[in-house]
């Protein structure tokens, strides 16, 4: 008789490590096999992506014949919500303003009030000569007669004036009395300038020594380094005393600065001057150069301060050559008066037009008007003299040259 059946446990592990073998390694063989390409069929197809980005961007960037992205389809022609809204810069871009000193080349004086319109100035008139006779003894001779010169200077009144209506000045975005009072400043610069300018060249005519530095040497008739370096000792010549600072003081139209830098390569040159001191070296490193006077730094030449300016004049077919000439000033001391009636109610003209204080202010509610359309408004007024001193023997040198710089 069979007794009871016993587990053969090593049966049970030989069998179960068939099953592993046979049937569970392969599968997981397979699955990391899937796995795998999987994973190497994603790296490129990634890799494979982001080449193609890139090439796509070079390619719509590059200039290519026309090919490319295409054009954006909503732009500015069928958005006009794109070009409702403009931006307006309050604050206003400078103008072109020309450097204004022929003030600077006048003496300055003032007129009290209740004085009339004539302003007089007198002048001792020098005897003729020292007197080289011997005084007869006993004998007391004939006194010596004096000459008294004088010359009148007769006042006159500018002003101009602009205003804003109401609608205009309450609406406008800027700052209309600033802006518009700094304009009528130049204007009245430019006046006062012009005026001084056309009572100089009248010496011209008064003396012919005020114009025996012209350049008269065709077919050019250019801007040299001795005209500048004549003018002074032509003044002291003739005992003219410089301005109170101790310098003549010139006007010179920036042409002619770079006539005398850049075109003069003779000997004894500015530039050849200038490199001869350490203080001409550093001005050399500031060619050009100039201070808010317009004062040109690097041409201080033969005791003469130099101030460019733009406001010149001008002389058409200058020597018969149809070329135009420009004026170029050296003044002394008593050049040219300048007079001045202060009030306070009148502009007082100053050297730089951007110091110049004009009025300006807001309107009230007036019998001429009643409805109160014009808001504000700027204005100057000054009243004022020019003229050359007593004597007919000109303190200044004007000389006419055609500038070669353009």
């Amino acid at each position: 008789m069979k007794g009871p059946r016993t587990l053969d446990l090593n049966s049970v592990n030989v069998a179960a490590c068939a099953l592993v073998r046979g049937i569970l390694l392969p599968g997981v063989r397979l699955t990391l096999a899937v796995g795998w390409v999987l994973l190497v069929l994603g790296m490129a197809s990634y890799t494979a992506s982001a080449m193609s980005l890139r090439e796509a961007a070079a390619y719509a960037t590059g200039a290519v014949c026309g090919d490319g992205a295409s054009p954006a389809a909503m732009q500015t022609g069928n958005m006009p919500q794109a070009g409702l809204t403009v931006h307006y810069n309050k604050a206003f871009m400078k103008f072109l303003a020309k450097k204004l000193n022929k003030l600077q080349l006048c003496t300055r004086m003032t007129m009290p009030e209740k004085s009339g319109l004539t302003f007089r100035n007198f002048m001792l008139t020098p005897p003729i000569g020292p007197n080289l006779t011997q005084q007869t003894q006993g004998t007391i001779g004939n006194p010596i007669t004096i000459v008294c010169n004088f010359r009148d200077i007769v006042m006159g009144q500018w002003a101009d004036y602009t205003n804003f209506s109401d609608l205009t000045f309450m609406t406008s975005i800027s700052d209309d009395l600033m802006n518009y009072r700094r304009m009528m400043a130049y204007r009245l610069a430019q006046t006062i300038d012009t005026l001084i300018m056309i009572n100089l060249d009248y010496l011209r005519t008064l003396d012919t020594n005020t114009s025996n530095q012209d350049s008269t040497v065709g077919p050019l008739y250019a801007f040299t380094k001795q005209i500048i370096e004549q003018m002074p000792p032509s003044l002291f010549g003739q005992n003219v005393a410089p301005m109170q600072t101790g310098y003549f003081y010139g006007s010179i139209h920036p042409f002619f600065v770079g006539d005398v830098f850049a075109l003069d390569n003779t000997n004894n040159s500015v530039v050849d001057i200038l490199k001869h001191t350490p203080e001409g070296q550093l001005k050399l490193e500031e060619l050009m150069d100039d201070d808010d006077d317009g004062e040109i730094k690097v041409l201080e030449l033969a005791g003469t301060r130099w101030l460019r300016s733009t406001n010149q004049t001008t002389t058409a077919n200058w020597q018969g050559s149809g070329l135009t000439a420009i004026s170029t000033y050296c003044a002394g001391e008593d050049a040219m008066v300048f007079i001045n009636l202060p009030s306070a109610k009148h502009t007082d003209p100053h050297p730089k037009w951007e110091n110049m204080d004009l009025w300006a202010g807001e309107f009230a509610r007036s019998s001429y008007d009643p409805p109160g359309v014009i808001a504000a408004g700027t204005a100057y007024n000054t009243i004022l003299g020019i003229g050359p001193s007593p004597d007919n023997v000109s303190r200044a040198r004007i000389a006419k040259a055609v500038p070669q710089t353009t």
